[in-house]
């Protein structure tokens, strides 16, 4: 059962929003350890105001010892002597109390076991500063008032002691080799930093949510626009463009984007006229080597033949006779051009029949035996059969007009990997030699290149020649497709074309 049937965590709007909220967590972690780290430091270097405000705080607390006219003794000495442990404050020294008329009435650490005299024991400075706290209201003296005093690396200080009414005392420090124990430092930062993790977490939980939400709905949203027309364009329809004209990256990414349709629009335009032209070309060759020279011939036939109708009725006969043999010759060579023009698709047959169809066309045609054998069941891409078919083609072509081959053997294998075999008894030649570079070799290598397929031609004079052409089926890439039909749809456009001509038109 999905819990969360609404959440995609993979798309990026999602995305964002996690990495929204992990860098907001770990840039308030940072800020946390950095304010950490800055309190201690802060700690040890203001160490002797550090114990001021422990003072100035613990003689707030003693105060509350002088209740009315009584002083609570017992109480008293025993605050005197805990609070050091309490701040987690060590050093040499004393604490004591002096009460209003500057008698010392408790006392704790050092020599204050002992009886102290204080007009020997503190300096003058620190003498005056009890008489100030004294003197002090008792509004002001509860502010957490203090004064200090160093002398020879001996700090003196002095705070109030002030109830609601008046100053009762002060609170009187003598202290050198001052420094904190950090156990009560550690707690009490952990409490305060704990505390505030816990709800800068959930803060950052809540800032990075809205804040990923709302900022990735606008880039998702454009960056699907982008992915909608490149699904267009892979289609081969270069007509849809993407809709942003912001400036920043995006922006000109989708403008950038835009231009390349545009070029391969014209790219594909341009292959289709050349792939046109080349057709045109071939088809040109293709009648001016066959049909207008059997024609010709066939007219001469004619001429001979009916000069000689009346004065040599045999001659005549034998004339007409090979006129009519070259007309059913040329016949089936228009036959058989007009067949290569149609594509595989418009005879509604598969690939093992349509080129064993066309096999036996070709071998009733030129006499040469091909021996043809398919292995295996499984269906062909289109796409596939459309570029075996016009090797074939192109490779019988090659025999029929350039081998001298008596035997051509034709092996298909219709599985993952289609592969095709084609192999003749002929006069082969120079694979290497320039001259051999031809129109009918590079279309093999460019149609079957479009598929990601491979192809190996062989052949060595005297030997014949061999082509092995494989490709698989699961990774013909998918703009392949867009562009062999283009190729194919713009041939057999031009291929219905010539189908329609009229050669009785002179």
């Amino acid at each position: 059962m999905r819990l969360l049937p609404h959440f995609n965590f993979q798309r990026l709007q999602w995305k964002l929003t996690l990495y929204y909220i992990l860098i907001t967590i770990i840039v308030l972690l940072l800020l946390e350890v950095v304010g950490f780290l800055v309190s201690l430091a802060l700690v040890n270097y203001y160490t002797n105001r550090t114990l001021e405000l422990q003072v100035a705080t613990q003689a707030q607390v003693i105060a509350s010892n002088f209740n009315g006219p009584f002083v609570n003794q017992n109480k008293l000495e025993k605050a005197l002597d805990d609070w050091p442990f309490e701040v987690g404050v060590e050093f040499q020294g004393f604490s004591m109390v002096i009460n209003s008329e500057g008698q010392m009435i408790a006392s704790s650490g050092g020599k204050a076991q002992q009886k102290i005299d204080i007009q020997s024991e503190l300096p003058e400075k620190v003498q005056k500063d009890i008489q100030t706290a004294l003197s002090l209201s008792p509004s002001e003296a509860r502010k957490l008032k203090t004064y200090h005093y160093t002398r020879d690396d001996i700090l003196y200080i002095v705070a109030p002691l002030a109830n609601e009414k008046d100053v009762r005392g002060t609170l009187v420090l003598k202290a050198k080799d001052i420094h904190f124990s950090y156990v009560n430092f550690w707690r009490t930062t952990f409490q305060f930093f704990g505390l505030s993790i816990l709800a800068f977490l959930l803060g950052a939980a809540f800032v990075g949510i809205a804040f990923g939400i709302f900022t990735s709905r606008s880039l998702v949203r454009r960056i699907r626009r982008i992915l909608s027309s490149t699904d267009r364009w892979s289609e081969g329809d270069f007509t849809t463009f993407v809709d942003d004209p912001s400036k920043d990256e995006l922006g000109q990414l989708s403008r950038r984007l835009n231009q390349m349709a545009k070029q391969l629009r014209n790219l594909f335009r341009i292959r289709q006229d050349l792939a046109t032209l080349e057709e045109r070309n071939r088809l040109a060759r293709e009648l001016h080597d066959s049909v207008k020279q059997q024609l010709f011939a066939t007219s001469i036939w004619l001429n001979t033949s009916k000069t000689l109708i009346g004065k040599d009725e045999k001659t005549s006969k034998d004339h007409l006779m090979k006129a009519e043999n070259l007309l059913r010759q040329t016949q089936r060579e228009l036959s058989a051009l007009i067949r290569e023009l149609r594509p595989v698709v418009l005879e509604g047959k598969d690939l093992t029949d349509a080129l064993k169809d066309y096999v036996d066309m070709w071998q009733e045609q030129t006499g040469i035996h091909v021996d043809f054998k398919t292995i295996g069941k499984q269906q062909v891409s289109p796409i596939i059969e459309e570029v075996f078919f016009r090797i074939t083609q192109e490779a019988l072509h090659n025999v029929a007009r350039h081998s001298q081959a008596s035997r051509v053997t034709i092996h298909l294998i219709c599985e993952e990997i289609v592969t095709l075999f084609i192999q003749d008894n002929g006069c082969g030649f120079d694979i290497n030699s320039h001259n051999h570079q031809g129109v009918g070799l590079s279309s093999m290598r460019e149609r079957i290149h479009i598929l990601k397929g491979q192809i190996e031609i062989q052949s060595m004079p005297g030997e014949g020649v061999k082509i092995t052409v494989q490709c698989n089926q699961k990774e013909i890439p998918t703009d392949s497709k867009v562009g062999i039909r283009s190729y194919l749809d713009e041939v057999k456009q031009n291929g219905d074309d010539r189908t329609n001509f009229d050669f009785n038109s002179g």
